[in-house]
């Protein structure tokens, strides 16, 4: 089954959270799969920080909310990207680094995002993620963006 159907079908479920988290994990890869100069305009400061908590931890999230329902593939790549993000150096994860995504340890990351997004087949969600993700975030939390 295509992942697109996969969170279609979560969505005409009302499991809003499953969907949610993937939103917010693809907003994360999104990131990940960036060159280091559009990393670093992304967050302008304190990147250590804001990438571990906004952009790496909805993965873990993801993992832990929809893991088991995933299908296997996508599950599994994810997994593998938050191992890596767990496998870091500390010298290449530091706020006091201005070009600290320059370094080759974020390179294979990279390319593990890039797959995983194309696993996900965003292409074919990129035009309703946005509205997806506020729908979600009004039934989970009862907020909006």
């Amino acid at each position: 089954m295509e992942f697109p159907t996969t969170l279609w079908h979560w969505y005409g479920q009302a499991e809003y959270k499953r969907v949610l988290a993937v939103c917010e994990a693809i907003e994360g890869l999104t990131f990940l799969a960036m060159s280091a100069s559009a990393q670093e305009d992304a967050i302008p400061s304190c990147r250590a920080c804001e990438t571990w908590s906004v952009k790496m931890l909805p993965l873990n999230d993801a993992l832990t909310v929809c893991g088991s329902v995933m299908p296997a593939q996508v599950r599994n790549q994810l997994q593998r990207i938050w191992e890596m993000c767990n496998e870091l150096p500390e010298t290449v994860f530091d706020c006091g680094i201005r070009q600290m995504f320059e370094h080759e340890a974020w390179q294979p990351l990279r390319d593990a995002a890039e797959l995983t997004l194309a696993l996900l087949e965003v292409d074919q969600l990129a035009a309703f993620l946005e509205e997806l993700e506020v729908d979600c975030r009004k039934e989970v939390w009862g907020l909006k963006r």
